[in-house]
């Protein structure tokens, strides 16, 4: 479950807090605990409500918001956090990703570069190399 693997790499590598939308998954599933080695009781979370408007009340609370997609467009996450002191990672569900509007009211949106003929990592696997890319820099 990836709930449960983010859950375990957050507490890995020294997440605040991971918030998420009304539709994820149950952290306190049985799989998800497991999965998490029991992090989802070690990482306050929390479900953000007002999903639509979710990244603007990130940006008011003084978070730098970074989308992470395989966009060309996007920057490289090295770059995108580099001299943020409050970074808000986004992460999308596997397949289709963040919304739209998420995408366009981020304040960047970052990319993890994959090699020659690799577009992207499922959403737990991307979310540990944000989150330590995150925490080194």
């Amino acid at each position: 479950m990836n709930v449960g693997a983010i859950f375990r790499c957050a507490a890995a590598l020294g997440v605040d807090a991971v918030v998420l939308s009304p539709r994820c998954a149950d952290p306190l599933y049985r799989r998800s605990i497991k999965v998490a080695m029991g992090a989802v009781f070690t990482i306050p979370y929390a479900r953000m409500d007002d999903w639509y408007d979710g990244v603007t009340t990130l940006s008011r609370l003084g978070f730098t918001t970074v989308a992470l997609t395989p966009a060309d467009d996007a920057v490289e996450i090295e770059d995108a956090v580099a001299g943020r002191d409050r970074v808000a990672l986004l992460m999308g569900s596997e397949g289709p990703g963040l919304s739209r509007r998420w995408m366009e009211t981020a304040d960047v949106r970052a990319v993890i570069p994959m090699a020659a003929g690799v577009d992207s990592l499922n959403v737990a696997a991307a979310t540990a190399v944000a989150c330590y890319v995150v925490a080194r820099r």
